[in-house]
């Protein structure tokens, strides 16, 4: 794939959990019926646009917190291409701690600073949640590539993509969350994601950061259609 997203000016619009995502860019990018995996759907916001932006395409939906889900699954009754999973992401299967902090929930345990101004979850009491890999969900549900993975997992991306180095091989596009501060215990950083989506041939597009804090980024893979 030709380098030529790159630095190029895109529209932006504010997705329904107020990001800004480049849509006419990712309309380049993706068929009109791509397949896409959606980790940390939360309550479905951001489904639901994936959704009727590609009528055509199927969405699976990730999302682990009970409360949570229970939302995600009206939504799945809404819309004939959405499939949702009581399931988190991560680098190992079984079952694992989840730290509970409204719209910032994660696997991750907040660290000390962070929980006590920001996130503040019960870190004595964390609920329990089932965890799969990447490889091992596409195996058992016959999923044989992914064109596009929206990640929104607080601080666990990589753990994820690690995970799935068969079915990254397939993915066209990653829209991931990035983060510029340790808001977790291995919490992964920006550039180290950065590099190590490089070295799996990922080029990064475009960004949107909060500096020295957070924000979101799009890669391709330019080892594709070569």
């Amino acid at each position: 794939m030709k380098n030529s997203f790159l630095f190029v000016l895109v529209p932006l619009i504010l997705s329904a959990t107020g990001q800004q995502v480049p849509f006419a860019l990712l309309k380049r990018l993706l068929p009109e019926n791509p397949l896409v995996l959606e980790a940390g759907a939360q309550f479905g916001e951001d489904t639901t646009w994936m959704s009727q932006m590609w009528p055509k395409g199927t969405i699976f939906a990730f999302e682990p917190l009970p409360t949570s889900y229970e939302f995600l699954q009206k939504i799945a009754q809404q819309h004939q291409n959405i499939f949702c999973f009581p399931l988190a992401l991560s680098n190992k299967a079984g079952t694992f701690n989840f730290y509970v902090s409204g719209g910032a929930s994660s696997l991750l345990q907040p660290t000390e600073n962070f929980n006590n101004d920001y996130f503040h979850a019960d870190l004595e009491h964390p609920i329990q949640v089932t965890c799969v890999t990447l490889d091992q969900w596409a195996a058992e549900n016959n999923i044989n590539h992914i064109d596009f993975m929206w990640l929104d997992m607080e601080g666990n991306e990589l753990h994820a993509l690690k995970s799935g180095l068969n079915i990254l091989k397939t993915v066209t596009a990653i829209y991931t969350e990035i983060n510029l501060q340790p808001f977790w215990q291995d919490c992964v950083q920006y550039e180290e994601l950065k590099q190590w989506l490089a070295e799996q041939g990922f080029l990064e597009i475009w960004k949107d950061i909060i500096p020295d804090w957070h924000g979101n980024a799009l890669f391709v893979n330019t080892h594709k259609n070569k």
